[in-house]
């Protein structure tokens, strides 16, 4: 009798002792990007992520497919922070697609709980990945603007070669997605590759090349819109004159372009138009008239002028988003061909996607457009 209430103490016990813990489950998809030699590995504030000292930490389990996963038992309302790495804190994980380490995991474990974390990249690969020299500016303030961005400038092959030379500038929209894999969609312009390429080659004219992140207020801020307005405003006022001070450029309007794709293409578009005394130039892809929230086509079968002694680059592809980009690309390629002072070059890829891959095999095409050698 004893002995079986013994037994059944150890059991109350033991399930009283396990009610008072919880399972933490993390689960992490790795990026393209991840070498296939490497193991994934948290680092954090408990014992067996080896109280933020990487070499104690140990590896969760690979389940194929780029997926990683390992639980983990601690006592209930445990204060748990951690981050994911390749097995050193310059191998962190990115999220976020501007090059900045992400802010570690924190939770309360009040219950058995699985986190899945998709990385887009990895810092070092990231810090890598570019070609060239680049220098960003983190969180860029605006007075016209309610939030920050990062710019990132790359600076072209003879920049500290050739002390004394000043250089074209062109700006870019959507900065996440020029340079590396870290933007949402996990593809690239490689602007920096194909530049780099061509400038050596002597296709075209070295240019600085200014990478302008956009941000949760992407889809108002590359309209016709106020915001859209505020936007342009920052780039002619506020950031254009900062890079001339901090960069070798040539500041005129026949040395300063911009370029863009969908709604950043439609905002390059507006930057020619709207501040013609600031920018020449500008590369539209797949551009979003079709989005667009000022009526832009209105105002060009109003007037023209603005526009004029003005080089203007459109192109649409003709599959997914695209097919309904066309039409309104092919209508605004109509109006300008009216008036001949407008240089003016327009392209149709019927078998190219609404993606940075499709862009990236032709961007060859506007940066001989904007950047030929005279």
């Amino acid at each position: 009798m004893n002995k079986l209430i013994s037994i059944l103490l150890l059991t109350v016990i033991a399930f009283s002792a396990n009610s008072q813990e919880a399972k933490l489950t993390i689960r992490v998809i790795a990026p393209p990007t991840t070498p296939a030699q490497d193991s994934i590995r948290p680092i954090g504030n408990q014992g067996v992520w080896g109280f933020w000292i990487y070499p104690k930490s140990k590896s969760l389990k690979s389940k194929g497919n780029n997926v990683w996963e390992e639980s983990y038992t601690f006592p209930l309302n445990s204060q748990l922070e951690f981050k994911i790495t390749r097995g050193s804190y310059y191998e962190e994980a990115l999220y976020n697609g501007n090059g900045q380490s992400a802010q570690p995991v924190k939770l309360t474990l009040t219950k058995d709980t699985t986190i899945t974390l998709s990385p887009s990249n990895w810092n070092d690969i990231y810090q890598r990945s570019i070609v060239g020299d680049v220098r960003y500016h983190h969180n860029f303030a605006s007075s016209y603007l309610r939030n920050t961005r990062n710019v990132v400038v790359w600076l072209p092959p003879s920049y500290f070669k050739e002390k004394n030379k000043n250089y074209p500038v062109l700006y870019a929209n959507d900065g996440q997605n020029l340079f590396d894999h870290t933007n949402l969609s996990g593809s690239e312009w490689r602007m920096d590759e194909i530049a780099d390429s061509m400038m050596r080659k002597g296709d075209i004219e070295e240019f600085i090349l200014v990478g302008v992140a956009n941000t949760k207020d992407r889809w108002v801020e590359y309209n016709g819109t106020p915001e859209g307005e505020r936007y342009l405003q920052f780039l002619a006022t506020e950031l254009k004159p900062f890079i001339d001070k901090t960069y070798r450029t040539k500041p005129d309007r026949e040395n300063t372009a911009i370029i863009g794709s969908s709604m950043g293409g439609l905002i390059s578009f507006y930057a020619l138009y709207k501040y013609p005394e600031v920018f020449s130039k500008a590369a539209c892809l797949s551009s979003g008239f079709f989005f667009d929230d000022g009526k832009i086509v209105d105002l060009l079968k109003k007037d023209l002028k603005p526009l004029e002694n003005s080089a203007v680059y459109l192109d649409c592809g003709g599959k997914d988003l695209d097919f309904d980009f066309l039409p309104s690309n092919q209508e605004v390629n109509s109006i300008l061909a009216k008036d001949k002072k407008i240089r003016l070059k327009y392209e149709e890829f019927p078998n190219d996607p609404h993606n940075e891959v499709a862009w990236s095999k032709r961007l060859h095409i506007p940066y001989k457009f904007l950047f030929s050698k005279k």
